[in-house]
């Protein structure tokens, strides 16, 4: 199995590739306002307060999270630590975002345009956010089970990376629409 570098983001070599991310909008889709109405990817506040100044290594956003949850253990520590890592450091500026959304079964896709922000005077609940613009929606019916089982992973923010061929055709077919 290869191993890497806990500081070194998981990023292509080259910085012009764009990546997809899918993220999720909390306990029962309750960022869901955030996203659709305010264009922002938000993630919850686990306390850490503003991570901007955090040096730019994984290991930094463990050592934190850690000392505000110190009963966490090992995986928690590092799944946790290592998505407020991502969304800070690894997501790009043009980077696709596909939000699976509970609520009406639908996906829909936009570009990440603005950098990590922390703002608690929107919603204090979700202060990390970054700006996205929603370009459409797909049903989620229409991705393959393989995608979609990709796309259900337990995980909050990840990198969509199985499926890309298949997301471009669907995107692409509603850009036409």
């Amino acid at each position: 199995m290869p191993t890497h570098d806990v500081n070194h983001p998981m990023r292509s070599s080259s910085p012009t590739e764009k990546l997809i991310w899918v993220i999720r909008a909390g306990k029962n889709a309750s960022a869901h306002g955030l996203f659709i109405e305010k264009s922002l990817i938000v993630l919850g506040d686990a306390g850490l307060g503003d991570l901007k100044e955090l040096p730019k290594e994984r290991r930094a956003f463990y050592t934190l999270y850690e000392s505000k949850h110190p009963d966490e253990g090992f995986v928690a520590v590092h799944g946790i630590g290592g998505k407020f890592f991502r969304f800070v450091h690894e997501i790009r500026l043009g980077d696709l975002v596909l939000y699976p959304c509970l609520l009406d079964k639908r996906v829909y896709f936009g570009v990440v345009t603005g950098r990590y922000l922390y703002d608690q005077a929107l919603d204090q609940d979700y202060p990390h956010r970054r700006k996205v613009r929603w370009d459409g929606s797909f049903a989620r019916v229409s991705l393959s089970q393989s995608a979609r089982r990709e796309m259900g992973a337990a995980r909050t923010l990840f990198q969509f990376k199985s499926h890309v061929t298949e997301i471009e055709k669907l995107i692409s077919k509603v850009a036409k629409r």
